[in-house]
């Protein structure tokens, strides 16, 4: 974070408001008045997400914003904001890999389920490798934030925890149990 970033619960609280309220132009009445907005839809859109992929978005959103705002804040208090940007990073590389390495190179599948569904979704072994290997190169990125020892135990823990828990989320929603498993892990590092 730059320094001088201070987070506040108002500014959080609008940015959720901004982020959720801004899904409305997705619904299918003004999507489809809109040739960009529409393709801006189809391009998160997987066709197995229908008929619950506007739901899913809105929702996973509101789970992220319920695990990462506490967390700012608190890690904030503590002076590690700078630890608070790795699980957000580890989401947004190691999982954004996921799908499309495990769809062009996945060979080993296991299935997850969704939530509101019955029914099981595809991943890959390869896919979730991503996770692992972001989560070690992102660690090391920010190994100045960490002691030897805590660095260590990271390297040890977090890479496997975060790898199992986007194989073990629900679809589309590993965002928010990353999130929690990765801020949890990274407060109790630090207390080594």
């Amino acid at each position: 974070m730059p320094a001088g970033t201070d987070f506040t619960l108002p500014a959080l609280l609008a940015a959720v408001v901004i982020n959720c309220g801004m899904m409305v132009i997705y619904i299918e009445p003004i999507r489809k008045r809109s040739w960009i907005i529409n393709r801006m839809f189809v391009s998160f859109d997987r066709p197995e997400d229908r008929p619950h992929t506007l739901l899913w978005l809105v929702t996973q959103l509101l789970g992220m914003y319920v695990v990462m705002i506490p967390f700012f804040l608190f890690f904030q208090s503590l002076g590690y904001m700078a630890l608070a940007i790795i699980p957000i990073l580890i989401n947004g590389l190691g999982d954004g890999l996921a799908e499309p390495v495990g769809v062009k190179w996945g060979k080993h599948k296991y299935q997850v389920r969704a939530l509101f569904s019955t029914k099981k979704y595809w991943r890959s072994i390869e896919g979730s490798a991503c996770v692992f290997i972001a989560s070690v190169l992102i660690l090391i990125g920010f190994s100045s934030s960490f002691t030897g020892m805590q660095l260590t135990v990271a390297l040890l823990t977090l890479p496997i925890l975060m790898t199992l828990t986007e194989a073990f989320s629900p679809h589309t929603w590993d965002t928010p149990f990353l999130l929690l498993v990765g801020f949890v892990t990274l407060y109790l590092v630090k207390l080594i």
